[in-house]
C-alpha cells in the first residue's frame, strides 16, 4: 500500500523522517516523501500531511484511491473533514506527540503572569529593585484560583488535570460537552482562561473585542490553540488583561514588536508544542495511526465533522 508523505516541518529532521519510513516499511507500507507543489495522487491510498498542506475538495478529486489522511499536527483546520467523510476518507491527527509540551508551556506562561513576572523583569531591566511594590501587585496563588479551560480534547483535558493538581478550581468548556458552561460563563467566572480548542466554526473569533472587554481586570488569558480564536488587535486596547500568546491570526504576526511592548504580555513564536523529541514522537504516532487503520481497528485520534 502506498503512503504519500507530503511536507516536512521545521522540527522534523531527516533522521525522524527516516524513522517514520522504517516504521511504515515494517507495516508493509511503501512511503514516498514529497516537499513542494502538489504531487501526482493516483494510486495514493494513505496521505500524511503537515499543516501547510490543504486537503480540500479539489485535492480529493485528484485522489480517487485515497482512504486515510493523517495530519502530523494536533490541529486539523487545514483539512476539510466533511469533504473527506463524504468520500469515505478517514482522518486522524497526532495530538499526543506535543500534548505535554503544550500543557507545560501554557502552565509556564500562566504561572509567570499570575506572579507578575513580566512586569518585575521590566523593572529589573530598568535597574529598579521593585521589592517595595510587591503589596501593590496582582500576584496570585494557583490554589483556589478559578481556571477556565476551553476545549476538552487530548490537550485540554490534560491541562485541566494539571491545574486541578495544583489546587485550582477548574471549569471546562467544550461545545461537544452539552452540560459544560459556555464561553460567556467562563468569562464571567474565571480568573485565568486557557484555550486548547481546535479551530472551527464555534471557536473562530471566540474571544472577540466585546468578550475580551468584559473580562474582569487582571484576568490571565493564554492561547496555545489557534490564533484566529482571539482578536489580538483588541488586546492593545485592554492593558488590564495579562496575556500569553503562542499563536496568532497571521504568522509571523506583523505587529509583533508593538505587541511585545504591551504590559504583562508573553509572546512565543508558535513554539508551545516543540520539544527535542517531537519529530520522533510524530513519526511514531503517525505510524500508530496507519497500523490501526490497516488492522481495521479504531483510529487512535480520529477527526469527524
Amino acid at each position: 500500500m502506498k503512503l504519500l508523505r507530503w511536507g516536512q516541518s521545521a522540527y522534523e529532521s531527516d533522521a525522524s523522517l527516516e524513522l517514520e519510513a522504517r516504521l511504515l516499511d515494517g507495516l508493509g507500507v511503501d512511503s514516498v516523501r514529497h516537499v513542494g507543489p502538489k504531487p501526482p495522487m493516483q494510486g495514493v491510498k494513505l496521505l500524511a500531511v503537515t499543516s501547510k498542506v490543504r486537503v480540500d475538495t479539489a485535492l480529493l478529486e485528484t485522489a480517487p484511491d485515497l482512504e486515510l489522511v493523517v495530519t502530523t499536527t494536533s490541529g486539523f483546520d487545514h483539512i476539510d473533514v466533511a469533504a473527506c467523510q463524504a468520500r469515505g476518507v478517514k482522518v486522524a491527527r497526532s495530538p499526543m506527540a506535543r500534548r505535554d509540551a503544550v500543557v507545560d508551556t501554557a502552565l509556564g506562561m500562566g504561572l509567570s503572569l499570575l506572579r507578575d513576572m513580566p512586569s518585575l523583569q521590566d523593572q529589573a531591566l530598568a535597574g529598579s529593585w521593585a521589592r517595595g511594590s510587591l503589596p501593590e501587585r496582582p500576584m496570585r496563588l494557583v490554589r483556589g484560583l478559578v481556571v477556565g479551560v476551553v476545549g476538552h480534547g487530548v490537550i485540554g483535558s490534560r491541562a485541566a488535570q494539571v491545574w486541578r493538581a495544583l489546587g485550582a478550581q477548574v471549569w471546562t468548556s467544550d461545545p461537544r460537552m452539552p452540560e459544560s458552561p459556555g464561553i460567556d460563563e467562563i468569562i464571567d467566572n474565571c480568573e485565568l482562561i486557557t484555550l486548547h480548542c481546535s479551530l472551527s466554526d464555534t471557536s473562530e473569533g471566540l474571544l472577540d473585542r466585546d468578550r475580551l472587554s468584559r473580562m474582569r481586570p487582571d484576568t490571565v488569558l493564554l492561547n496555545t490553540a489557534r490564533g484566529a480564536c482571539v482578536d489580538v488587535d483588541a488586546l492593545m486596547e485592554l492593558p488590564q488583561l495579562r496575556v500569553g500568546l503562542d499563536v496568532f491570526p497571521q504568522e509571523p504576526w506583523p505587529a509583533l514588536a508593538a505587541l511585545a511592548k504591551r504590559p504583562n504580555t508573553l509572546l512565543l513564536p508558535h513554539a508551545a508544542g516543540y520539544h527535542p523529541e517531537l519529530g520522533k514522537a510524530v513519526a511514531k504516532e503517525l505510524a500508530g495511526a496507519v497500523e490501526a487503520f490497516l488492522d481495521g481497528q479504531p483510529l487512535p485520534h480520529p477527526v469527524v465533522p
